[in-house]
């Protein structure tokens, strides 16, 4: 996005460097204020493909997804344009990275191999290096300053030889998620990139844990979380727990997890998060039954429901909300004005309200 100096990502917390890393930004901050330049300066579309072409380039979190969406919509920027950027970006982007669940290495290591600045050497030609960053340097005077450390090609990868040849973050649509989802094909054994298996449904995480802590699942099922979308949960929880059961469990690698909710960036397995619309506002997901069948095609960017579109509109006319109990607060408000997933989750004020 260009608002953090060049090699301030990934310092680790007990570094020394973080602290000069401070003390530079606060300079930075004084520079561009004496300069009148602003966030809107430096974030714009360009920026947006930036942050989502390194994104996918270092299989990062999908909760980036939301948090790009989110930024966008800010912006002006819808989240079907938004949407297509990923799909198009993710399909021409290598993945030159891999960290921690999808590699031996930690972020420590990503650090000492060179971290986001080498990364986005390595993809440069794909990037608009032309944008401004938050030194008021252009993307592309940044990225040609020296080097620091030895790069680990265990860590990162050239753009000819990369770890494949898409990138790690996916879209996925489909009569199960017409407005999408989002899974990460880097954290998931190629052998799952296409799974078909059954429906087990659960109306919240802790329904979904029991079930696994009870050894009810068996290979094949396909879990289904509903009402912890962004109205839901509410606040989009993330899955973590249910993912880490079916690992120690072993059925990591015979389970699939799909979700109106999110989930941790350590996650690793077949999953599909941030379905949309989710299941509080009726969306596909909400119909769904046990037993029935669900197929997630990764590579062809599908996910479906194999229930036809009669039997799925006779299940909405029966369907009733669950009640659930939110706290006064700024939750039951959340609840009430948050967005879709495809649309970031962040609250939206009708102008007329």
């Amino acid at each position: 996005l260009g608002m953090v100096l060049t090699g301030g990502a990934l310092i680790p917390a007990v570094y020394a460097e973080r602290t000069r890393m401070a003390a530079a930004s606060g300079e930075a901050i004084v520079n561009l204020v004496n300069k009148g330049i602003t966030s809107r300066d430096i974030i714009n579309e360009k920026s947006l493909e930036n942050a989502i072409r390194v994104l996918n380039a270092t299989g990062g979190s999908t909760n980036g997804v939301l948090h790009l969406l989110a930024i966008a919509r800010e912006l002006g920027i819808s989240s079907t344009v938004m949407l297509d950027k990923f799909k198009k970006i993710g399909e021409s982007t290598p993945l030159v990275a891999k960290v921690n669940p999808a590699s031996k290495y930690n972020m420590e290591d990503f650090y000492h191999a060179g971290g986001i600045p080498q990364v986005m050497r390595e993809i440069e030609e794909k990037l608009n290096v032309e944008v401004m960053t938050v030194s008021s340097n252009t993307l592309a005077e940044e990225l040609n300053k020296k080097t620091y450390g030895k790069i680990n090609r265990e860590v990162i990868k050239t753009i000819d030889e990369p770890f494949s040849t898409f990138g790690g973050i996916a879209i996925v649509e489909g009569n199960l998620a017409p407005n999408g989802g989002i899974t990460k094909p880097s954290a998931i054994k190629k052998e799952m990139h296409l799974f078909k298996g059954v429906a087990k449904c659960f109306n919240s995480e802790e329904e979904a844990e029991e079930a696994i802590l009870a050894k009810e699942i068996q290979p094949n099922d396909v879990l289904v979380i509903r009402y912890e979308g962004p109205k839901g949960g509410p606040g989009m929880r993330e899955m973590y727990k249910a993912m880490k059961y079916l690992y120690g469990l072993g059925l990591a690698e015979s389970t699939a997890i799909i979700t109106d909710g999110r989930f941790s960036g350590t996650n690793n397995g077949c999953f599909v998060g941030h379905i949309s619309p989710e299941a509080s506002e009726c969306g596909p997901i909400a119909l769904v039954e046990d037993g029935d069948e669900i197929t997630i095609n990764i590579p062809c960017g599908e996910i479906t429901l194999h229930v036809d579109d009669e039997t799925l509109s006779q299940r909405k006319q029966k369907w009733v909300k669950p009640k659930k109990e939110i706290p006064s607060g700024i939750l039951r408000l959340y609840a009430k004005l948050a967005s879709s997933a495809n649309e970031g989750a962040s609250m939206v004020i009708d102008e007329e309200e």
